[in-house]
């Protein structure tokens, strides 16, 4: 790639923009930008980024883990992405896509998307898919009034959805009286949706196999706590990890969030796909997950127990 210098009033331009970066995020902009200098790459994205946030006094996003998760660890949020966006195009010269910006989760995903970009390798962050609610109606087995699912995502083998308890959903009339609490086992069930979403989105593609709505199956969890309570007018953040997959068996780790609060954690989330026999049988065989004696019990609730001969039909908790 040729260099071409910046005129004067290139690098006016960006001294401007980015005077409230540190010395060496702008000294780092004009290296890369008149010397091509990779080295400097990741200097200006994580001088541009801290930019944004406030961190204390000696700590710098170098030393933290490419984990670390942008929303949820650093506490960056749409409207802030999007700048943050804008100004690393401004610094090294290219667009970024909203799909690809779409994309970007973690530290991990800024620095490796950067790294494509600059050295011109075709960009690796697993593409998004998002989804509407009347789309999920098209693909999931449940259906309003027992759909609890808004909003849904799903990236690579993480599956990330939203759902808003307005206040009329039937189980409130009895759950509590005079006390309206969403059931812990609706919960589940959000999160049981969801993960059906995944597999009947993926598997399909994964594994070469054709996937019918109905022949998804809720098999057990060997672990689920609640740390608090949801109640009407709350939106529940529902985020699962697929962590094996292997036909007929998909597992799950995951949680969910309140307003960025942990509401509850649930770990290996298991659905069936597939032949029901099939099922059956590798249950037997492949899952005699230990379930704790004495199952957690938190909001009036036992965390489920894997059931021992039966399956709920396609994730219903």
């Amino acid at each position: 790639m040729d260099i071409v210098p910046l005129s004067p009033e290139q690098e006016n331009r960006l001294r401007e923009s980015f005077k409230r970066c540190s010395p060496e995020t702008l000294e780092a902009i004009l290296r890369f930008r008149n010397q091509r200098d990779l080295g400097a790459v990741i200097r200006v994205v994580n001088g541009v980024i801290e930019r944004y946030l406030k961190l204390a006094p000696g700590e710098t996003l170098a030393a933290k883990p490419d984990g670390t998760k942008l929303g949820e660890d650093l506490g960056i949020d749409s409207l802030t992405m999007l700048e943050i966006v804008m100004a690393i195009e401004e610094a090294l010269d290219f667009r970024i896509e909203d799909s690809e910006a779409r994309a970007i989760r973690t530290l991990g995903d800024v620095r490796q998307y950067v790294d494509d970009r600059v050295h011109g390798r075709p960009v690796s962050l697993a593409t998004v898919e998002s989804y509407e609610r009347d789309h999920i109606c098209l693909i999931l087995p449940q259906q309003p009034p027992f759909l609890f699912l808004d909003k849904a995502e799903i990236r690579g083998a993480q599956v990330k959805g939203t759902y808003l308890f307005r206040g009329d959903e039937s189980f409130f009339a009895g759950h509590f009286r005079d006390e309206p609490i969403v059931p812990a086992s609706i919960v589940y069930e959000a999160l049981g949706q969801a993960g059906c979403l995944w597999v009947l989105e993926q598997v399909p593609k994964r594994l070469s196999i054709a996937l019918p709505a109905n022949q998804v199956l809720f098999v057990g969890m060997d672990e689920a706590r609640f740390s608090r309570r949801a109640k009407p007018g709350d939106e529940i953040v529902l985020e699962l990890e697929n962590t094996r997959l292997r036909a007929p068996l998909a597992v799950f780790n995951g949680r969910v969030t309140v307003a960025g609060q942990l509401l509850a954690r649930v770990e290996g989330l298991t659905l069936a796909f597939g032949d029901l026999h099939e099922a059956e049988s590798a249950e037997r065989t492949a899952l005699p997950a230990a379930v704790p004696e004495t199952p957690a019990v938190t909001n009036g609730h036992h965390a489920p127990k894997r059931p021992s001969s039966e399956h709920e039909p396609a994730a219903t908790l």
